[in-house]
C-alpha cells in the first residue's frame, strides 16, 4: 500500500510560512535608556539655571529702583524658575513612566519622583502666592 498522498489532507499543508524558533534571533537590551526626541530634562535645567542667573545678577544691575525692591522681584524670579523647571521635569518624568510600563519595566520610582516634583513646584507656588499678596513693606 501506498502512504496517503491526498492533497486535502491537513497533515501534508503548510500554512502561512514555516518558522523554525532556532532561525529566529532574540535581541535583549539590558540596560535600555530613556531617550526622547525632545529631552525635557535638559529644557528644564536651562530654565532653572538661566532663573538663578537672573536672579543673582539683577540686584547688581542696578536698575533705578531701590536694592529691596531688586531683591524682592530677585526672589520672585528664583522661584518662578524652580516651579517652571520642575514642572517641566514632571511631564519628562510622566514619559518616562510610560516608558517604562510599555518595556514592562519597574516605573516605581520614575512615579515617586514625578510626585516629588508636583508637591514641591504646589509648595513653592503656595509660598510664591502668600509672598505677592503679602505685606509690601518697601
Amino acid at each position: 500500500m501506498q502512504p496517503d498522498t491526498d492533497p486535502n489532507n491537513r497533515q501534508n499543508q503548510i500554512w502561512g510560512e514555516a518558522q523554525n524558533p532556532a532561525l529566529q534571533q532574540q535581541v535583549i537590551i539590558l540596560n535600555p535608556k530613556y531617550r526622547p526626541e525632545l529631552n525635557l530634562r535638559l529644557i528644564s535645567t536651562g530654565i532653572l539655571v538661566l532663573g538663578i542667573a537672573i536672579s543673582i545678577a539683577l540686584p547688581f544691575i542696578g536698575i533705578d529702583e531701590s536694592g529691596s525692591v531688586l531683591f524682592q522681584i530677585s526672589a520672585y524670579i528664583c522661584c518662578s524658575s524652580f516651579i517652571l523647571a520642575l514642572l517641566v521635569d514632571a511631564v519628562y518624568l510622566k514619559g518616562k513612566s510610560d516608558w517604562q510600563t510599555s518595556l514592562g519595566m519597574s516605573n516605581t520610582w520614575s512615579l515617586v519622583s514625578l510626585v516629588l516634583s508636583i508637591l514641591f513646584a504646589l509648595g513653592l507656588i503656595f509660598i510664591l502666592i502668600l509672598n505677592l499678596i503679602g505685606d509690601r513693606s518697601y
